[in-house]
């Protein structure tokens, strides 16, 4: 059940509307990475799972993401609020000007459409809490990006809010796996294939025109890591050892 209170969850103001700016935003309100996909991900998550308590974690989650969606679209709206009167403002982008009324439309900020394939959901509670942890660092990451770019005390404020939250739920979503008792590398029901999973294959082999080499580190060596050198020579190498093909060939 969900009930609209008429008080945003963080209060936005905007002193300097601006429209180019609110286009950005509709990154978040529209966008792959957005709140909408955040919210639409997480409570489509819970309505599938099995174990209450991790369904309690995913449906408050997802609900918060629709107040963090009201939040942005505000922010949004107020921005391209001079769309609706202003020339100048209404030519920089007439999709939101004329189309939307210089108001948020279910876009991202290049004007594509929201769609449901911005969605990872498998049905494997694990995977879908790795997916969510990944999907608050990207949105982290948007706003990031997005803060830099306006001047706007309240839209920085609210921009912060934001933020800030996306990495409350990566930790919520983080402890909520670590809680299963799986191991990191535990993914569904199937074991993998015991000699291959520890093999690591070096596929990208030689100098390159940057002074490229090949690297060794924590995911390639130590531990039961086996080091294959250039699977894809591995054939003439054991040809060139048997003495079957000519030498100027290996």
């Amino acid at each position: 059940m969900y009930h609209h209170v008429k008080k945003l969850m963080y209060t936005v103001r905007v002193d300097e509307p601006d429209p180019k700016f609110g286009r950005m935003l509709l990154e978040q309100f529209g966008g792959e990475n957005g709140e909408l996909a955040a919210a639409m991900q997480y409570s489509i998550q819970g309505l599938n799972c099995d174990d209450p308590a991790r369904k309690d974690l995913l449906m408050d989650i997802g609900t918060e993401e629709l107040s963090h969606l009201e939040i942005i679209g505000t922010l949004a709206r107020l921005h391209l609020k001079p769309s609706k009167t202003d020339r100048a403002a209404a030519e920089a982008d007439p999709l939101i000007s004329i189309c939307g009324a210089g108001g948020v439309r279910l876009c991202n900020s290049a004007g594509n459409s929201w769609t449901a394939n911005y969605l990872k959901i498998t049905g494997e509670l694990d995977v879908d809490l790795r997916n969510n942890i990944a999907a608050e660092a990207r949105a982290k990451i948007v706003y990031d990006r997005l803060i830099p770019f306006t001047t706007d005390a309240g839209t920085k404020d609210a921009l912060q809010f934001l933020m800030t939250r996306e990495i409350t739920h990566m930790r919520a979503f983080t402890l909520a796996l670590e809680s299963m008792g799986k191991g990191r590398f535990d993914i569904g029901k199937i074991p993998p294939t015991p000699e291959l999973v520890v093999q690591y294959f070096n596929d990208s082999t030689g100098p390159g025109d940057d002074g490229d080499r090949d690297f060794r580190g924590p995911w390639n060596e130590g531990k039961d890591w086996k080091y294959i050198e250039a699977p894809a020579f591995q054939q003439l190498r054991d040809l060139s050892t048997k003495g079957t093909i000519p030498s100027e060939a290996s």
